[in-house]
């Protein structure tokens, strides 16, 4: 983002010389036409580009055709008549001739300062000569003009202003006028007269036909206003100001000088007196009481550079931040995000710094946004997103790292996008480098198919990258480690490509060889033929690589299913390497092993075939061959595991028993007791399965987690006391939930035992849940349901008990009783309603509304004392209704606050039920359709009557 300079506008107040004023005003060239008579005319209106090369000129005139002898010359002379002429007029046309020859012949006649201010003192007494006399062959007007700027030239600027006001005063029409106004508010200005400064301002901007006058007198009113804290008038004008240079100069494209300058001081007031009235939130103000504008951005930009100045980072940051927030789409917006990451650099905010890179980095990380950037822009973007990756490769691989598969991962797709655009610029080695960064880092990510698509740009499509190689190596071996759909054609491909474009490479006969292997297995003979020959054929291959493909061709055998062959073709394999040292020994014993494994293959193929029996035979014949003892442990392990696969549950679990009474102390012994389990289960032994669980469950992972999956065996099994019984005392040890999940898995347990249990323990595991779910910092839609499900449950308990007590005498104490059971009962529904949904929250509503109805009717029904005379059995009835009718109230309200809920779009039954009982309480207001009032002399209380 191009920034205009910036100059503070209170430079531009007395220290602008009265020649600046006139250099924007009076304009004098000299041009020499061809005419019959020959002449020169001086036209008013022109001069040169600064003030410096004009001079008090005004008058038109015309001469005779120069005379053939040097400018200098007849400077000297019209300067001798200027000193010896004693008529003003005739002292006043020798000074302008000689100006006007000045400008003429530019730079050889000048005059020293000195000497033109001596010209100018003279000239002053033939000016105020002419003036007192009041009548002049010209204009006075501008007669007055040059009388005042010759003042100014020699430093009276009291004078000056005095003929200037004069002008005014005489000639208001006159095209001088405005410029002198100008100077009279330059004036005031400069003496703090701000309120008249303001009012001259304003007339020049009225009458002035130059744009430039014009503008420049805007932007003095605006300070005139400011000066006065006249804030939110002078910020209008200094909009004014900004549109007018925004809509002549192209926005602000083609400004030149002093325009640029004051455009820019225009900025930084606005931004001064934003900082002072509440930074962006001003700005916002502004923006709003006057309309968007297309230069808005600067505006804010300037207040964020204002806050920099100041050392006030985070405020610079926030202005920043405020803007592209609420402008997402804002072609401004690169450079601005740029901006906030110097801010925080500026201010040693490294962290804050990170977050800002962070920020731009995924801000144009997609390519279609990425491509509108400009170029600097987009050079900023990959040094940025070449630091990010750095970082967040370094904050993954820490020890301490909890997010590290996607920092990797965001690493992995920076370091990528950075080798796409190096290629594109033909920076190959540079591209290289990030792929084999990217490659690693979506490895670690474990994203596997990244990492395999970047290591093969790097080692293949990065000429001159030394480190291609090793690049092309790690895709070879990240891939032989993935299962393909397409077996092992792609993997073949890219062993061949390796040995073919890094031939040399000693590491190539070691990928033939396993190669071989991984075809031999997956039944591609003759392939795996090829390659076990490239392997031996290799001029750099070893006896251990030679042996293996040896071995390759004799596996190719027992593919035939020639077994007897296969056999001998291994024993010859074993003669060629008698052992004379350890390494042979090894090497002989690896050779057993691999024979060992062709058995294992032949019981494999028997598993295929579905002969299990002799499958397992076969499994334990490689105990015969010599083999290690961990192979022959495998074969009996694996031979459980083919009958488990066949579904042969009873053998399997004798094979398993046998095992682990065998191999005690082997590492597979651990997971016998989870295949017997799952043989014990699909066998329908599910108590046996339960049992095997809870007998190994102290050397399992997680204990507990082992006991309650028995507790569900259990449970389908049909003891459910049992199971039951293993929640609890889980439920008793575990403690309180250290997170929402914990909390939501013990609540899960205790509503299965609720749903399971019967009677008082069902109630009392209620009462748990709720008072759990209450306690709780974490809650589930799940959790609340059980938990008010359980509150509605414990309420109607309570209700029913609420019920059964009859109001006996004497009252006051059965009344008590009721009352007490009444709060309990309210309590309960109270919880309904903190947890419960739309539906449990109108249950509850009705329930407790019903709750004081019913205490109501009680109370009505109650007992009355005997040996009542009639009138004290109604004045007894009376007491009761004073009693009971505060409670039917209550219920009234409550069920129409549950009738309430509809205005909010809740309806369901025990709205309807509440409802129901209204029009029954209250059939006035809630069971009439329509009601007539007659016409009645009494006075009536409709108030009071609509809220019985």
């Amino acid at each position: 983002m191009n920034k205009l300079p910036m100059c503070s506008p209170l430079t531009k107040r007395r220290t602008w010389t009265w020649m600046v004023v006139w250099a924007t005003t009076v304009f004098v060239s000299l041009s020499v036409r061809a005419e019959p008579a020959g002449s020169f005319q001086v036209n008013l209106g022109e001069d040169g580009e600064t003030i410096g090369e004009m001079r008090p000129v005004f008058l038109e005139m015309s001469s005779r055709e120069l005379p053939a002898i040097s400018l200098k010359e007849v400077a000297r002379r019209y300067k001798r008549l200027f000193e010896e002429a004693e008529d003003p007029e005739v002292r006043i046309d020798a000074l302008h001739r000689l100006t006007n020859l000045h400008s003429l012949s530019g730079d050889g006649l000048d005059l020293t300062p000195e000497q033109e201010a001596v010209i100018y003192r003279e000239a002053i007494k033939s000016y105020e000569m002419v003036v007192n006399q009041g009548h002049y062959q010209g204009r006075l007007d501008e007669l007055l003009y040059q009388t005042a700027k010759a003042y100014a030239f020699i430093g009276q600027d009291k004078q000056s202003i005095t003929r200037l006001e004069q002008l005014v005063g005489l000639y208001p029409q006159s095209d001088l006028a405005p410029e002198a106004r100008f100077r009279i508010a330059e004036d005031a200005f400069s003496r703090g007269s701000y309120t008249q400064a303001e009012a001259a301002y304003q007339q020049v901007t009225q009458d002035a036909e130059r744009d430039d006058l014009r503008q420049k007198a805007l932007y003095m009113e605006g300070w005139s206003q400011y000066k006065q804290q006249k804030l939110s008038k002078a910020s209008g004008t200094f909009f004014q100001v900004l549109d007018d240079y925004h809509a002549s100069s192209d926005g602000f494209t083609t400004l030149e000088g002093g325009s640029e300058d004051l455009v820019n001081d225009t900025f930084r007031i606005l931004a001064l007196m934003a900082s002072r009235r509440g930074g962006v939130e001003a700005v916002d103000d502004m923006l709003a009481e006057r309309g968007g504008r297309p230069y808005d951005y600067l505006l804010y930009d300037r207040l964020g550079d204002y806050y920099l100045s100041k050392q006030r980072y985070s405020d610079s940051v926030a202005v920043n931040r405020h803007f592209v927030e609420a402008h997402p789409g804002h072609p401004s917006n690169a450079a601005l995000r740029a901006q906030i990451v110097s801010i925080w650099e500026a201010g040693g905010f490294e962290e804050e710094a990170q977050e800002a890179r962070e920020t731009y980095v995924r801000a144009y990380a997609d390519s279609s946004v990425y491509a509108v950037l400009a170029d600097q822009e987009k050079a900023l973007w990959r040094e940025l997103a070449e630091h990010v990756a750095d970082v967040f490769y370094r904050r993954a691989g820490l020890p301490d790292s909890t997010d590290s598969d996607a920092l990797f991962a965001e690493a992995g797709g920076y370091y990528g996008r950075l080798g796409n655009l190096s290629a594109q610029d033909d920076a190959y080695v540079e591209a290289g480098e990030f792929w084999r960064l990217a490659g690693d880092a979506w490895l670690q990510a474990g994203v596997r198919a990244q990492a395999l698509a970047y290591f093969y740009k790097a080692g293949y499509e990065a000429p001159g990258y030394a480190e291609a190689v090793d690049a092309g190596w790690a895709e070879l071996l990240l891939y032989r480690d993935l299962p393909s759909p397409e077996g092992d054609e792609p993997l073949t491909k890219l062993v061949n490509r390796f040995a073919q474009t890094f031939a040399t490479d000693a590491r190539v006969p070691s990928l033939h060889a396993d190669l071989a292997n991984r075809l031999l297995k997956s039944g591609k003979l003759v392939e795996a033929g090829r390659q076990a020959i490239a392997a031996m054929t290799h001029p750099l291959v070893d006896d251990a690589e030679r042996r293996s493909a040896l071995l390759v061709v004799a596996q190719v055998a027992y593919d035939r299913r020639d077994y007897v062959a296969a056999e001998k073709s291994y024993r010859q394999a074993l003669a060629i390497n008698e052992p004379v040292n350890t390494q042979a020994a090894k090497t002989n014993a690896a050779i057993r092993d691999q024979l060992a494994r062709a058995i294992y293959r032949q019981a494999e193929d028997e598993v295929n075939q579905g002969d299990v029996k002799q499958a397992v035979a076969h499994f334990q014949r490689v105990e015969a061959v010599g083999a290690k003892r961990s192979i022959g442990m495998n074969a009996h392990y694996d031979a459980a595991t083919a009958l488990l696969r066949a579904e042969e549950w009873s053998s399997a679990i004798e094979q398993l028993q046998t095992f682990r009474k065998r191999y005690p102390e082997q590492a597979l012994t651990a997971t016998v007791s989870e295949k017997l389990v799952m043989a014990y289960r699909e066998s329908g032994q599910k108590a046996l399965a339960a049992d095997e669980l809870l007998a190994h469950a102290e050397q399992r992972p997680s204990p507990w987690e082992t006991r309650l999956s028995a507790a569900n065996l259990l449970m389908e099994a049909g003891s459910t006391r049992r199971a039951n019984g293993i929640i609890v005392d889980y439920l008793d040890q575990a403690g309180e939930p250290q997170d929402a999940q914990a909390h939501l898995h013990q609540q899960s347990l205790r509503q299965q035992l609720i749903e399971s249990a019967a009677g008082g323990s069902a109630m009392s595991m209620r009462a748990e849940l709720v008072e759990r779910e209450i306690a709780s910092d974490w809650h589930s839609d799940e959790s609340l349901a059980w938990a008010s499900s359980s509150a509605l449950a414990l309420a109607d308990n309570e209700a029913s008990r609420f019920r059964s007590i009859k109001l006996t005498l004497p009252l006051n104490q059965s009344l008590a009783r009721k009352r007490r059971a009444l709060q309990a009962t309210v309590d309960r529904y109270g919880q309904v309603e903190r947890m419960g949904d739309a539906e449990a929250r109108s249950q509850a509503m009705y329930g407790k509304a019903e709750l004081f109805r019913v205490l109501a009717r009680d109370i009505m029904q109650s007992d009355r004392p005997t040996g009542l005379n009639e009138l004290e059995q109604s004045q007894y009835a009376i007491l009761l209704e004073e009693q009971a009718y505060p409670f039917e109230e209550k219920a009234i309200d409550m069920h129409a606050a549950n009738h309430e809920q509809v205005g909010e779009g809740v309806y369901n039954a025990w709205v309807k039920r509440s409802l129901d009982a209204l029009a029954e309480m209250f059939p006035g207001r809630y069971s009439r359709k329509v009601r007539w009032i007659e016409w009645t002399s009494q006075e009536v209380d409709y108030a009071r009557a609509e809220t019985r």
